[in-house]
């Protein structure tokens, strides 16, 4: 996945701000289009239908929140590769 990349997934239309892959594990940063709403998710997918999907998400009204919450997913993705 790039950032830059928009997609719809679930009704929601979100851009890729961020991406970051290690081995098959992944750290991606969203933001939702309709209300700004950012979105960390660990594992993002693109399923056999074209719509994405990831483990989990955490969602954020501030940019900076979201942005330090993914650089420390990140982070912990990269002490502990598997």
């Amino acid at each position: 996945m790039k950032p830059g990349l928009e997609f719809e997934n679930s009704g929601m239309r979100l851009v890729c701000l961020a991406f970051y892959a290690l081995g098959n594990r992944n750290v991606s940063l969203f933001q939702r289009v309709s209300d700004g709403m950012y979105i960390t998710a660990r594992n993002t997918s693109k399923e056999a239908n074209g719509f994405y999907s990831w483990a989990w998400g955490h969602y954020f009204k501030e940019q900076q929140e979201a942005e330090r919450d993914y650089k420390k997913r990140v982070e912990e993705m990269c002490q502990y590769p598997k």
